[in-house]
Order: structure tokens, then C-alpha cells, then sequence
């Protein structure tokens, strides 16, 4: 005979065997003695109490998610009941559900062998936990884990093509700042180094790559005045450290080397947007860049002054301008003048292409405004230094460091190299 109470073993058979087969089981282990009708009989009784119970139990499911749960329960006198056990017995999982409320009447019944029998009517609110944690689906996870479960694709080199637009905005070459009333120092000679930095460094990142061709951006108010009054296009003044003639010889000259630098990876493509502080030095320096490289088949100069310029690189189409008129401050509604602008500007290039973007200058950090009926306006950070009217006005902060973007042929934008000042 084994140590068991008999009601409890007939509970637990008659979970999955037949009235009979329990009958035999129950004789054979319980009651070697008895004659199998009378086993029988108790097991008949057994089986039908469990079924009252099983039809006096129920589920009432909440508004809130939570459920109300009544069941029947049987417990030895001694044991306890957790929360995670009341969860269980009402068919909860205990990883996902949690206690709200639970109330039990009880009584209590003798068993065989004098133990108590304590039976319990069970009323359990239980709801969704939020955020609950399974350790047992964490162990399984992390069993799928290991490399016997996972072979990695074999990814083949690509031999594709890349063009690099190396993107240096708003470098305000001439500007004058005090680190007594500005963040930091900045001039003409500052800005000529960080110049030559930014293109030595990108052009160490560029060797070895695939590149068909770089587009050198720069023309974004790449000199901080335009007049002899050291003001800009429109006549506003400037604090500037140097005179309008040098400034431009300067100006042209760190231009011409910045290609040279350049060409030694690939040919070079270069263009000219207006912008407001330089609208005629920037053309002129264009123009200057023109005459230098004519007979320089590797370096191609586009001297239109049209105010946006477009161009169509396998699978991508970018615009570029100064964005000062076109996106003022850079409000939603103007970006998406922006975006508008490019479908009907560079229409025959807008239907070849998958993915389109708008370059934008002038805010001097870097923001992706929005990306409108497909097209991202981004706009480009500066390496420029805050002047006087930005530290008065508050527009500080703004991470100073060019840009380049290196597009895939075929599938578009495929990495952003930062590269900051200092």
C-alpha cells in the first residue's frame, strides 16, 4: 500500500484514467481487501464531487482586464497556499498574472488516518502584470542563443560604388569672436586650420574606398562678410579681423588647396548655392575655382547661379541650398516647401530616383527637420564658432563639426562621417 491519502490518489487518476481503470489502481494500492464494487463505489463518489465542483467554478472577466476566478480547492491540513500557488490552482501563470485580491472559506474534514482535509471555496481577482519578467522564457532565450542554434549569413564583400559629399557649411571664415564676451576665440586663422583639419582628416577616412567621385559642399557662407564695410550681402555689420581683399586671396586659396588635397582620392565636383552672408564673394571665389582647374579634367566646377542645385547619384537624388529664404527658421511648413520644391525643380531626375534628400546650411547644427512624401530635409551642422549676436541672442550649444555622407550606388545613404572641431 502506498503513503498516500486514498481520496487523494483517486483525484490525481481520475485525472487522466477511466472510473474502471482508477477501480483497479485504487484496490491494487489503497485497498487489497475490499471488495472491487465497494472500491468502486468510493471512486464513483470521488469522481462525481470533482465534477460538482468543476461546474460550480467559474470566470468573470472585467472591464479593467482583470478576471474573478471561483474554484474548489482541497488542501492537507498544514500546507500553504503563496499567491503564485493560488495563480497556479486557478490556471494562471504566474509570470504574467498577478494576485489583486483573494478570499477563501474553508471547512474542515477528517481523513483517514486522523489527518485534516481543509476545503477551500475559492474567490481569487487577479490581473495582467505590466511588465512582467518569465525567468523561465529568459533561460530559454538565451539557450536559443548559443551558436549551435544560429548560423550567421555569409555576407560577400561589396565592390559597389560610393560617392562621398564632403560638406563643410557655414564657416564664417573672417569672423571675429572674444572669449570675453563669446564662448570662444575664433578668426581667420582659426577657421583656416580647422579647414585643412577637417579635410585631412575625412580625406584619411576616404582611402581605400570605392569612391567614384566626391562633391565638395562649401559654398554655404564660407566668407562671414561681402563689402568693404565689412558687412554682409544684405549690409549687415560684421566683427571681422580681416580686410575684404585679403580675406578673399585667403579665402580662394584655402579653397584651391582643400581640392588639391582632395583629388588625390577621387575626382572632385563642386557647385555654388547663394547664401546670405557672401552671396557675391562665394560666386566670385566659384569662379575663381573655375579658372584655376580648366584644364583639369578630374575637377568639375558648375558655375550656375541658380539658388538650388540637384544632382542624381545611381538610386539617389540630393538638393542642396543655404535655406535662409527657402526654410527660414526651419518651421515645418517651410520644410516642407522644401520638400516640395525638389519634385518640381528636378522633375526628370525626381522619377530615377528612390531616395531623395535636402541639403540645408544657415542654422549652424545639425537637424533632421522632417521627412515629408519621401524626401529627408536635413539640415547640416557648422564648424564655425559663436559669434557675438548668437551668444546675446542664446543660440548656443550647437556641436561644431563638418559632415560627410557617403551614398551607395544602389542603395542610398549608407554612412555619416562627423567629424568635430578641436
Amino acid at each position: 500500500m502506498i503513503n498516500i491519502d486514498w481520496r487523494e490518489r483517486a483525484i490525481q487518476l481520475l485525472q487522466t484514467k477511466s472510473i474502471r481503470k482508477t477501480t483497479d489502481i485504487l484496490q491494487e494500492e489503497c485497498f487489497p481487501f475490499d471488495k472491487w464494487e465497494t472500491v468502486r463505489s468510493r471512486v464513483k463518489r470521488i469522481n462525481k464531487r470533482q465534477q460538482r465542483e468543476e461546474e460550480q467554478s467559474s470566470r468573470e472577466y472585467q472591464n479593467d482586464g482583470s478576471i474573478v476566478s471561483e474554484k474548489f480547492i482541497t488542501l492537507r491540513d498544514g500546507d500553504e497556499l503563496t499567491p503564485d500557488q493560488i495563480l497556479e490552482i486557478h490556471g494562471f501563470n504566474p509570470s504574467a498574472w498577478e494576485v489583486i485580491s483573494c478570499r477563501n472559506n474553508f471547512w474542515n474534514t477528517q481523513i483517514k488516518g486522523g489527518a485534516k482535509q481543509i476545503s477551500y471555496q475559492s474567490r481569487l481577482t487577479a490581473k495582467p502584470k505590466a511588465k512582467g519578467i518569465d525567468l523561465a522564457e529568459i533561460d530559454r532565450h538565451f539557450a536559443k542563443l548559443d551558436r549551435k542554434h544560429f548560423t550567421p549569413p555569409i555576407i560577400k564583400s561589396r565592390q559597389g560604388s560610393l560617392m562621398a559629399e564632403i560638406n563643410i557649411a557655414d564657416l564664417h571664415l573672417g569672423k571675429l569672436c572674444w572669449h570675453g564676451d563669446t564662448p570662444e576665440n575664433f578668426d581667420y586663422k582659426i577657421a583656416r586650420e580647422a579647414y585643412y583639419r577637417i579635410i585631412g582628416e575625412i580625406g584619411e577616412q576616404l582611402k581605400g574606398k570605392p569612391i567614384d567621385y566626391i562633391t565638395f559642399v562649401w559654398a554655404n557662407d564660407f566668407f562671414n562678410s561681402d563689402t568693404v564695410e565689412k558687412t554682409t550681402t544684405g549690409g549687415t555689420p560684421q566683427d571681422t579681423d580681416i580686410r575684404e581683399k585679403k580675406l578673399f586671396n585667403i579665402g580662394v586659396e584655402m579653397l584651391v588647396r582643400g581640392v588639391e588635397m582632395l583629388e588625390d582620392i577621387a575626382p572632385i565636383k563642386t557647385f555654388y548655392t547663394p547664401s546670405n552672408h557672401d552671396e557675391l564673394s562665394g560666386y566670385h571665389a566659384l569662379k575663381y575655382l573655375e579658372a584655376w582647374f580648366r584644364q583639369d579634367d578630374n575637377v568639375t566646377v558648375d558655375t550656375g547661379a541658380y539658388p538650388r542645385k540637384y544632382q542624381l547619384y545611381g538610386n539617389t537624388l540630393i538638393g542642396y541650398c543655404h535655406g535662409d529664404k527657402e526654410n527660414g527658421n526651419g518651421s515645418k511648413e517651410k520644410a516642407s516647401r522644401l520638400a516640395s520644391l525638389m519634385p518640381n525643380e528636378a522633375r526628370e531626375l525626381w522619377g530615377q530616383a528612390m531616395y531623395h534628400e535636402m541639403h540645408v546650411a544657415h542654422l549652424h547644427s545639425e537637424q533632421m527637420i522632417q521627412e515629408i512624401n519621401g524626401v529627408i530635409v536635413r539640415r547640416i551642422s557648422s564648424p564655425t564658432a559663436s559669434d557675438t549676436w548668437h551668444t546675446e541672442s542664446g543660440y548656443l550649444g550647437a556641436v561644431r563639426k563638418a559632415q560627410t555622407f557617403l551614398y551607395d550606388k544602389e542603395r542610398g545613404l549608407m554612412q555619416v562621417i562627423n567629424t568635430p572641431v578641436g
